[in-house]
């Protein structure tokens, strides 16, 4: 009778560590799940801030230059201008090479037309996910507050205001380049549901133009 009892007593028990395991394992599971869409939230407020506030920078460094030429990151960086954390800091001596929220890099560089002359500029963060990619490419710009959204390519995917873009300006070339290729440059404002086809599982690359 005392040897059934032990047996049955090394039973529970074992079978009481490995219920207890598997309750471990789950909750583990569930706040890893938690952390990971907390920080995805986060970075996805942050990525948002950042493209938001680097378009600030530059229209704000460049308002009395005559043209943009002179833009990139490495420029911001030395002035010490731009948002926190994606404007490179003295650390990596202002070299231009930045990353966005989700790790991926950040390039700003100036758009010159025919005649050599940069209206415009544009800002690509690339490798961004495909949540962080339909977000920001379904985007909503303020216009008037400092430079405004001239074009938006997502990949391939080109869009554009119906009248807004130069023609002989590195963009307009891009445009013609699309349409021999026998595709149309989508309008903008971007639809979400054409922002969906364009935006790929992983390793985007968004281009936003400004004049």
């Amino acid at each position: 009778m005392q040897r059934f009892l032990h047996q049955n007593q090394s039973g529970r028990t074992m079978f009481e560590a490995i219920s207890y395991i598997m309750i471990m394992i789950l909750v583990t599971m569930a706040a890893a799940g938690l952390v990971n869409s907390v920080l995805g939230k986060y970075r996805m407020g942050r990525i948002n801030q950042e493209i938001t506030d680097l378009k600030k920078a530059v229209s704000q460094r460049f308002v009395a230059a005559p043209d943009y030429s002179d833009v990139s990151l490495k420029i911001l960086c030395e002035e010490g201008i731009g948002p926190a954390g994606l404007v490179p800091n003295k650390k990596n001596d202002c070299k231009g090479d930045g990353t966005h929220a989700f790790g991926g890099q950040v390039e700003v560089a100036a758009d010159k037309d025919a005649d050599g002359v940069a209206k415009m500029f544009h800002i690509t963060f690339s490798d961004v996910p495909q949540n962080a990619c339909i977000e920001l490419g379904a985007k909503v710009w303020v216009f008037d507050d400092g430079s405004d959204l001239n074009a938006l390519q997502i990949n391939k995917d080109l869009w554009v205001w119906r009248f807004s873009y130069a023609d002989n300006s590195d963009i307009g070339q891009k445009i013609t380049s699309e349409k021999n290729k026998g595709d149309k440059a989508l309008l903008l404002p971007a639809q979400i549901s054409d922002v969906g086809k364009a935006c790929k599982e992983e390793n985007n690359v968004i281009t936003w133009y400004f004049n």
